[in-house]
């Protein structure tokens, strides 16, 4: 009879023209006593099938707005789930089956308001990959890095491990078998994430006797170009030249002419669409072309000939890019100097090079300083006019692994040059103004488009800014300039980074598209990526659109097939992200492994049901404290974004962006988690 109820009462949610009903409604459309009804959405409620708004009930399916993501479980069970439009936290009651790394749909809770929206995981769209990573603890046993797996048998295929050996399990017809041992953690993520560890050997063999027939190309080649790169990379696919002119400059942006090499449906480029992207695991990378032509033939080097794809613009002394004057064609240059971003920042300030990455050709240096110097200038002004247009610049820090033999001995927050700056400048002006033509000759092609954001999540932001600010922002239209100036005003405060970070969690993610909706972030109404070719598939047919745009050719896509080319390639760059993030967080954490007991200034960069999340500064790594363990009772606010901690007849606060000191109480390398307390709070 039970049973029975819960079943009509989870129908009748499930189905009923309101999605919300109160006890009454449910209990007079069952036909059962207020006390029955009270008694069973408590057990639905328990079970997670069922959740409370305020006076009403709801199925969990019609209880908020259903998204999907790759779900990350934490040591403790609870997990995140990064989505299209920001982050979701899922207590541990709420990750039903799911496992680490799994696809999943959720549903978000309207009723919390926090900087941290909570969900429920409702089903698992497609399980991980079928590789996972575990210790081996002896009798046929490994305890799994997914706490979720706990301990699970194996079956051993010869010689059994050592007690204590690192091993990677595959899954076959619902059974564990030991695939192989002593895996170093870039293994690990190649196989959970199914990266590609080699080419195709019909794939190399095809590029062996590669030879494009040549095009008329425009000869650069004594002009002083140059590159600048980070001191670790291998392929160079941008490479600039900067000159006055009587109204201001004239902006020469070459990219390695990787259409040229590499033909539509010829082997090489279906691997490259296979794969999308390149994807970087700090100090090595799995190319999305072979190395042969990423990082020799098409890769800009410096003092060889090379060929290019050059966009050249003229810009205005206030900064009007003009477009009109916007000229594509082949080229053929010479790089006279490759640079590292350091060693550029060296030579604007009239020091001479030191890093030994850094090639510059001897009799060149006054004519590479002065192309630099130019570019230092034009970007300073583009810069000042982005920010008047109201571009948003996330100005957030990112990891730098200090790395001895594949262990990292230091994590720390990268610098973020100027002459960082300026080459990001340049390459969006080239990127805009490709968009432009192509938007203007009506030539299908994959945009780069970031959708408005969702206004109740804006909203949700401007409230805690307006909190933490002690004054009102007022009641704007929701523009980029708006969001811009929001963080602007944070400048140069403690809570700098982290309200970058929340804004950027609360708006939607950039993808590619053949319809162009423009990119709220940057500002811009046509934006498509065209400037790393070597490691970005969309650039690829960017080039090739182009080329066929100024020749009159035809189109080599139709619309049709960029709908679906878009959505492949918003793919394998989010699993190329995730698979990053994933390296990072087993890095970050294993630095950590030996800082338990010590003690760290952090941020307090989440509040949930469950914990408080901090973030060490320092290392960049995010740890969290349970509820449970702060002094007194801990009672979560999730309007306020605050944690009011009850004892002894005070009333404390920790609060979203507060400073504080906590203590490393442990660190699960593979659970990807940090658990911390709190130091004299």
């Amino acid at each position: 009879m039970k049973l029975e109820i819960k079943k009509r009462m989870k129908n009748l949610l499930k189905t009923s023209k309101k999605p919300r009903l109160t006890v009454a409604e449910i209990a007079r459309a069952l036909n059962i006593s207020k006390k029955r009804t009270k008694i069973t959405l408590y057990q639905l409620t328990q079970e997670g099938e069922v959740i409370r708004l305020g006076k009403h009930y709801a199925h969990i399916t019609r209880a908020g707005k259903i998204v999907r993501g790759r779900i990350q479980i934490k040591r403790a069970g609870f997990g995140f789930v990064r989505t299209e439009e920001g982050e979701i936290f899922v207590p541990a009651w709420a990750t039903d089956e799911a496992l680490d790394g799994d696809l999943v749909e959720v549903v978000v809770f309207p009723h919390r308001r926090g900087p941290l929206p909570e969900g429920k995981v409702i089903r698992v769209l497609k399980h991980a990959a079928q590789f996972a990573g575990g210790t081996y603890v002896g009798r046929g046993k490994v305890v799994m890095d997914d706490p979720k797996l706990g301990v699970v048998r194996v079956k051993v295929r010869g010689k059994r491990p050592k007690r204590g050996e690192r091993v990677i399990l595959k899954r076959e017809d619902g059974e564990w078998v030991l695939y192989e041992r002593n895996p170093d953690d870039y293994r690990l993520v190649e196989l959970k994430y199914s990266l590609p560890s080699s080419f195709p050997k019909g794939v190399l063999k095809s590029f062996d006797g590669l030879r494009p027939e040549g095009v008329d190309r425009v000869d650069l080649r004594e002009e002083f170009t140059i590159t600048v790169d980070p001191k670790t990379a291998k392929d160079y696919d941008d490479a600039i030249y900067v000159e006055r002119y009587e109204k201001g400059w004239i902006l020469k942006v070459h990219i390695a002419d990787v259409s040229f090499w590499v033909g539509k449906d010829s082997p090489l480029d279906r691997e490259a669409l296979k794969r999308g992207t390149s994807v970087y695991l700090i100090d090595k990378v799995i190319p999305m072309l072979p190395p042969k032509l990423s990082d020799d033939l098409a890769s800009l080097l410096p003092g060889k000939p090379k060929y290019t794809f050059t966009v050249e613009v003229k810009i205005t002394g206030d900064g009007r890019v003009l477009t009109r004057t916007a000229r594509f064609y082949r080229s053929i240059i010479k790089s006279w100097a490759r640079l590292t971003y350091e060693d550029a920042k060296r030579l604007l300030k009239g020091r001479r090079p030191e890093d030994e990455e850094t090639v510059v050709h001897p009799e060149a240096l006054e004519g590479i300083g002065r192309t630099l110097r130019e570019a230092s200038a034009l970007a300073e002004v583009l810069r000042d006019k982005r920010e008047e247009r109201g571009s948003i610049d996330f100005d957030l820090p990112e990891a730098e692994f200090l790395m001895e033999d594949g262990k990292v001995v230091m994590v720390s927050p990268k610098e973020r040059l100027w002459t960082h700056k300026i080459i990001e400048e340049l390459m969006i002006v080239a990127n805009s103004v490709v968009a432009t033509y192509m938007q203007k000759v009506g030539q299908p092609v994959l945009y780069r488009v970031h959708p408005e954001p969702d206004g109740k999540k804006i909203k949700r932001f401007l409230r805690l800014a307006e909190r933490i600010l002690g004054k009102r922002l007022g009641r704007r239209r929701i523009t980029p300039k708006f969001l811009s100036d929001v963080l602007r005003e944070f400048r140069g405060r403690p809570e700098e980074t982290l309200m970058n970070y929340l804004l950027l969690r609360s708006m939607a993610r950039a993808e590619y598209s053949p319809v162009n909706i423009g990119h709220f972030g940057l500002a811009l109404k046509n934006y498509l990526h065209f400037t790393s070719p070597i490691r970005r598939y969309p650039d690829l047919i960017a080039h090739r659109q182009l080329w066929q745009a100024i020749t009159f050719g035809d189109s080599l896509y139709t619309e049709e097939e960029l709908v679906e080319l878009g959505k492949h390639l918003s793919e394998r760059e989010r699993l190329a992200e995730d698979a990053e993030w994933e390296l990072w967080r087993l890095k970050i954490y294993e630095f950590m492994q030996d800082k338990i007991g010590e003690v760290y200034e952090g941020i307090i960069t989440g509040i949930s049901s469950e914990s408080v999340f901090v973030q060490i500064t320092e290392h960049l790594a995010e740890g969290y404290i349970p509820l449970s363990t702060l002094p007194g009772r801990a009672v979560p606010l999730p309007e306020e974004h605050t944690v009011l901690l009850l004892r002894g007849g005070k009333h404390e606060r920790l609060t979203l962006g507060d400073r504080v000191k906590v203590k490393v109480l442990d660190v699960n390398k593979y659970a990807s988690d940090m658990l911390l307390s709190l130091v004299n709070p």
